[in-house]
């Protein structure tokens, strides 16, 4: 997301959009107006699963989820065609993560302005170097972004600025969404709002006892609970359950480590006995396994839950499955 010499595709897609969108739209036969999906539904859009999950909880039968992340791909990479961007605009609403995904900031910038509700504005995110207030003096805490000395130089993909987008993985900050969501809801759809607030409530309830349920999960495992993976990802989990998040590259998942930043993470390895090495799906596990090998661990999957992988796997089942993943590799 750095400044280019040129107009990217995604900025041509989004200023094609006005123009070209109403005929792509118009031919397809779908898209809607005034923010209507299928019957009197209202369209929501959202761009990963977890605030898919929300919005199809709180909004139940009354609305329609538009999810553009691609299932198993890399969200933060996200690209929009003319149709997805007319959607956007279109839409009654679009629950946008500023400088999470430049595409759909670039589409939302060129459209109505009073369709988006900013999550950023509903909950305390945290610093992008994952707000570090527990201190490992030999290298740095719970979400460590990778090394921030040549972060700048060898960092080549995309700049999500001062804060870290992945609240999700904080249930209670999930749970502040839905509120939200089911409010502004109301004020689109006033019939609605009473339906809203309960099912939001609802939502409230499975999330508090998720993180209850969590936080007694890990409370078993003493010491720093230190986990490595392969970006930054995780650093609101770290945060809410006190754990320590190593990550060998930082928030975003396309900057490449230094020589200096592995032998750091063999160091930490070494010291804090870790025995796993977690990569993602929806980031190359290359970097992850090879270290793994390097220094005789294992490598396992943690989802980050961008995109839903198993349409069996609702977010608390991927939150559970998670927690007993870093629970054994600490056992």
């Amino acid at each position: 997301m750095s400044l280019m010499p040129g107009p990217s595709r995604r900025s041509l897609l989004t200023l094609a959009g006005v123009g070209a969108g109403a005929i792509v739209l118009s031919a397809c036969g779908d898209g809607g107006g005034g923010g209507t999906g299928s019957g009197d539904a209202l369209t929501v859009v959202t761009s990963n699963y977890p605030l898919s999950y929300v919005v199809d909880r709180v909004g139940g039968d009354r609305v329609e989820v538009t999810d553009l992340a691609t299932p198993g791909a890399d969200a933060h990479g996200l690209e929009l065609s003319v149709k997805q961007v007319m959607a956007v605009q279109e839409a009654a609403l679009v629950l946008q993560i500023p400088r999470y995904q430049a595409a759909l900031d670039d589409a939302i910038s060129s459209g109505p302005a009073d369709n988006v509700l900013d999550v950023s504005s509903i909950i305390e995110m945290l610093p992008a170097d994952g707000g570090d207030e527990h201190g490992h003096d030999e290298h740095a805490h719970a979400s460590d972004g990778g090394d921030a000395e040549h972060a700048d130089e060898e960092h080549s993909g995309h700049d999500h600025g001062p804060t870290d987008p992945h609240f999700w993985h904080d249930p209670l900050r999930l749970a502040e969404v839905a509120d939200a969501l089911a409010a502004r809801l109301g004020e689109i759809d006033p019939e609605g709002a009473e339906a809203f607030t309960a099912a939001a409530a609802e939502v409230r309830s499975d999330l508090e006892a998720l993180d209850a349920e969590l936080d007694e999960q890990f409370d078993t495992v003493d010491g720093d609970r230190t986990f490595i993976t392969s970006h930054a990802a995780y650093a609101y989990l770290a945060a809410r359950y006190d754990l320590h998040q190593v990550g060998i590259a930082g928030v975003d998942p396309e900057t490449e480590p230094s020589p200096r930043r592995l032998l750091e993470l063999e160091q930490v390895i070494d010291e804090e006995g870790v025995t796993t090495i977690f990569f993602e799906t929806t980031a190359s596990p290359k970097v992850a396994q090879t270290l793994a090998e390097n220094v005789g661990v294992d490598s396992a999957e943690l989802d980050n839950l961008e995109t839903r992988l198993d349409e069996d796997a609702d977010y608390p089942a991927v939150m559970r499955n998670n927690c007993q993943k870093l629970l054994e590799s600490w056992a």
